[in-house]
């Protein structure tokens, strides 16, 4: 259907007093900025021509032309609006995300130009955007059939969300719950959907975007342990045998400890007072004074990629046996192994640069006799455990501490003849005394860094210039080895005149 330029007019004055008023004020604002707005020109040459113009959604294009224009042909309005404001000038305006068709017919009647008109998103001022707010990272967006495609390359996968999400703020779609994921290089999706928002039918943005390359993570843990025991034994066991005439009676006492029957007595004493006729007092006195002080390092070094698990462990396993029922009713015994020593466990993740998510677990455990379980003649050790899980963010090259696992036991016993030993002096003859104090602090420090890999010869090895001594060293000068040094040797000579750190 054709219309004049004057139907046109009168069939969309609202739409072109919108528009008008609209290139008033962009004319303006260009004015005040110093920017010269784009008129593209359609020369003769490409009258015929289809031309492919791709125009902003709720902005405006000027078009001019060599020929008057006549009349102008739009297929859907809804789409866009084509104003001629003059004989040989066009003004495009978007209304909505779509394509449409526009025919421009010259004086003649003939056909001057076919503009095939895409309204999309301002591609270009999303770009800026996104490149203002994510400097590290090359972002490009594309409009396609109402569809924003962003692509390129990102540091991170929390960055790629961010450029969803911001994409999908500028052109007014909803954002759904877990997208903005973006495919790495092996074609795994990071955000846990694949990263397209919809709007009804309106505007699609789907992320296309990716990681450059997974962060290694390189964990310096330090746990340190420093444990304490005191123990303290003391008591008197006394015997008596009395005989008078056909009478005769003993007395003897036996004074235990409870809290520590493991430990040995270091110092015991006895003496006899005899009476005549048989009759005599013996004791028996013993005595234990034990302080134990054991310090524990432990420095593991583990690296792993951004988002994955890594796991250590120094220790070892026992076994514990665990009884089965077979079907003949008979009982089987198997073979449970249960780990123990110094273990870690954490999984990072890379935000940006400077930021990582951190999930650590760390456990330090140890055989011990406290608890042990004794199955007839089987003795089963216990485990003492002690255990640390935290999340936090931190940046690279810092660094945390888990204080706190502190302990500290005390137990004291008292045990002897009831009445007796609760006398002021005379009461230490007939009790023993048993105390037992355990103290023991337990620090983890924690270093993430963010580590790239390194040349095979920048890496030395513990064992390396290791050379075992010969047999007349080892027999005569009590040497292990000849030569172990982990650099190079310096020069070698004597120095001569003052040297050193200061000197005057």
């Amino acid at each position: 259907m054709f219309s004049c330029p004057h139907t046109l007019r009168s069939g969309l004055s609202a739409a072109l007093l919108a528009a008008v008023l609209a290139f008033t004020g962009s004319d303006a604002r260009a004015a005040e900025t110093g920017a010269t707005p784009r008129i593209d020109r359609v020369a003769g040459v490409e009258h015929g021509r289809d031309r492919v113009v791709q125009l902003p959604l709720s902005k405006s294009k000027i078009i001019d032309f060599e020929e008057d224009i006549r009349d102008v042909l739009v297929s859907d309005p809804k789409v866009a609006d084509a104003v001629v404001r003059s004989s040989r000038r066009l003004y495009l305006i978007g209304n909505k995300f779509g394509t449409t068709n526009i025919v421009v017919f010259g004086g003649s009647g003939r056909p001057i130009a076919n503009l095939e008109l895409q309204v999309q998103v301002d591609t270009q001022a999303l770009e800026g955007l996104l490149k203002r707010l994510l400097p590290r990272s090359d972002v490009r967006v594309e409009a396609v059939a109402g569809t924003v495609v962003l692509s390129g390359t990102v540091g991170s996968g929390g960055e790629a969300i961010q450029a969803y999400e911001v994409a999908s703020k500028f052109v007014g779609a909803p954002i759904e719950s877990g997208a903005g994921g973006s495919s790495g290089p092996s074609g795994a999706t990071a955000g846990g959907m694949g990263g397209t928002s919809t709007a009804g039918s309106s505007i699609q943005v789907v992320n296309a975007l990716t990681i450059r390359g997974k962060d290694q993570v390189m964990l310096k843990v330090t746990i340190a342990e420093v444990q304490r025991d005191i123990v303290k034994k003391l008591g008197i066991d006394l015997t008596s045998a009395i005989t008078n005439g056909n009478w005769a009676t003993a007395l003897a006492t036996s004074n235990p400890f409870p809290i520590t029957p493991g430990y040995e007595m270091s110092t015991s004493a006895t003496g006899r007072l005899n009476f005549g006729g048989g009759n005599s007092i013996s004791g028996r006195l013993s005595a234990l004074e034990q302080n134990g002080f054991l310090k524990t390092l432990a420095e593991p070094n583990l690296s792993a990629l951004s988002g994955e698990q890594a796991q250590f462990l120094v220790g070892g396993e026992y076994p514990i046996p665990v009884a089965n029922g077979n079907g003949s009713g008979g009982t089987t015994v198997s073979i449970e192994w249960k780990t123990y020593g110094i273990g870690l466990n954490f999984q990072p993740v890379v935000l940006d640069e400077n930021r990582i998510s951190l999930t650590v677990k760390t456990e330090v455990s140890e055989l011990t006799s406290e608890g042990a379980v004794v199955f007839s003649s089987l003795t089963i050790p216990a485990l003492r455990v002690r255990r640390a899980s935290t999340t936090l963010e931190i940046p690279s090259g810092g660094a945390m501490v888990l204080g706190g696992l502190i302990k500290d036991d005390v137990k004291q016993a008292l045990a002897g003849t009831p009445g007796l030993l609760k006398l002021p002096i005379l009461g230490t003859l007939f009790r023993s005394r048993d105390f037992q104090r355990s103290q023991s602090e337990l620090v983890i420090f924690v270093q993430p860094l963010v580590v790239r890999p390194v040349a095979a010869g920048q890496l030395e090895r513990p064992d390396r210039n290791l050379q075992p001594a010969g047999d007349a060293a080892g027999y005569f000068l009590g040497r292990l080895n000849r030569m172990y040094r982990t650099v190079d040797r310096g020069q070698r000579g004597a120095y001569h005149g003052q040297y050193g750190y200061i000197y005057e």
